[in-house]
């Protein structure tokens, strides 16, 4: 009895049938819906399913009806499918398909230059990306020290040489192309170790950021062009300033009365407090904030120098790096200056060794609070001041000043005078309406 009579045979036949066909239509169906390098790896998988079964059908089946035998046929046709399976599993990393592949792919076609380099720093591995930046072909590349793509003036070199430690680093430097041009890149170099804590490798992927770069010197150019103009509109301020304290001081001239001499006198004063903070803010590297413990001590030395005949001793209690923004400053320099001016004028008739304090320094219960004390060893207040409701002009300013900077004001007239004001800095308010 031959095989293909067998029931047996039949039956593992048709099994052997079925199995190949549907694993032939998803192999089928897998070669139409892929393309470039999967469609040829169906490709082989089809052949290798296909062709050994129809050979054996052909062999098995269809020969034998017709009366013509020959050797069995079905091994050496398994054996020729493998190898078709074989050679496209060989040829195209069928296996690797998933992870390998696709990371393959996604470093070739990436925007990033990619360089892999071995343990001894030698370029082992790199993409498109990186021959286009470089101008290197890939042989040029593959099997040198890494050193070559840098530019000899390239800082930190030697943070993207250090193998001591596997943590991500990302690193600014310059590389060189193959003519010559040097490029600014962001690198973020990473250090690849064994299971046993041996270095494999390093890992730099980078960016090109010259345009990066261009910007921000554009930019830079922009701000200091900016500065410059800033700094130039406080200096005109201040000569503009100065030129009002001089108009006011020639037509104080011609004034024969004291009481109208003093008025004049007291708006130069202001005039004046306000042009030495911007002579202040010319002078300085920050334009938004001033030294105050420089400023008092030029607005002091303006009002001695301005009011006082007699030798009057000044303490400064201001710490030397004590900044304000300008919008604190201008009222808090008014504040000085009337309450200085008062000092000068009011509180040592008839008392030798004058003594007139300004002190200035956070107040440690309220987190960004200052504190502000002028005060005097002098006369004291006459009984008929009523800070909360005074009547001279120069106690007015000081309390409207003082809601401005939403501060609290208080006196102490035990000992002299002293007016204490608590207050925060202002925050800058916003200076630029956006454009809808």
């Amino acid at each position: 009895m031959f095989p293909q009579y067998s029931a047996i045979f039949n039956v593992m036949s048709i099994w052997t049938l079925t199995c190949v066909l549907i694993a032939g239509g998803l192999c089928l169906s897998y070669y139409l819906k892929t393309r470039n390098v999967e469609k040829l790896q169906a490709k082989y998988l089809i052949a290798g399913l296909y062709f050994p079964l129809i050979i054996s059908m052909v062999s098995d089946l269809v020969l034998p009806s017709m009366s013509i035998r020959i050797p069995e046929t079905s091994i050496v046709m398994s054996t020729v499918g493998l190898s078709f399976i074989s050679y496209g599993v060989w040829k195209y990393r069928f296996p690797a398909l998933t992870a390998a592949i696709a990371a393959d792919e996604i470093v070739s076609t990436m925007s990033s230059f990619l360089i892999m380099l071995d343990p001894q720093l030698n370029v082992v591995n790199i993409n498109k990306a990186t021959t286009e930046l470089f101008g290197y072909e890939k042989a040029e590349i593959i099997g040198k020290p890494v050193g070559f793509l840098f530019d000899k003036k390239a800082k930190n070199v030697s943070d993207l040489l250090d193998t001591s430690t596997n943590s991500i680093i990302n690193i600014e430097t310059i590389i060189k192309t193959k003519g010559g041009k040097t490029v600014p890149v962001l690198l973020s170099k990473s250090v690849i170790l064994s299971d046993m804590g041996t270095v494999l490798g390093i890992v730099c992927i980078g960016n090109n950021i010259i345009d990066i770069k261009n910007a921000e010197d554009k930019i830079k150019t922009s701000l200091q062009e900016k500065e410059l103009l800033l700094r130039e509109l406080h200096h005109r301020v201040k000569n503009n300033l100065q030129i009002i304290s001089s108009l006011i001081n020639l037509q104080s001239q011609g004034i024969k009365n004291k009481e109208d001499l003093e008025i004049f006198r007291e708006s130069q004063s202001r005039v004046k407090s306000m042009a030495i903070i911007h002579e202040k803010l010319y002078q300085s590297t920050d334009l938004s904030n001033i030294n105050f413990r420089d400023y008092i001590q030029s607005l002091v030395s303006y009002l001695v120098s301005y009011y006082s005949k007699e030798m009057i001793d000044i303490e400064l209690d201001v710490n030397e790096d004590q900044v304000l923004n300008m919008d604190t400053a201008v009222p808090c320099g008014l504040i000085i200056n009337e309450l200085f001016i008062n000092s000068l004028k009011h509180a040592f008739n008839g008392i030798k060794n004058g003594k007139i304090k300004i002190k200035l320094g956070a107040d440690g219960k309220i987190p960004g609070c200052y504190i502000l004390e002028v005060s005097d060893n002098g006369v004291g207040l006459p009984p008929d001041v009523d800070i909360n409701n005074p009547q001279k002009l120069g106690l007015q300013l000081v309390v409207s000043l003082t809601n401005q900077l939403d501060g609290k004001i208080s006196v102490d007239t035990r000992d002299g005078t002293k007016f204490t004001i608590k207050f925060k800095e202002l925050i800058y308010k916003q200076r630029l309406v956006k454009s809808k």
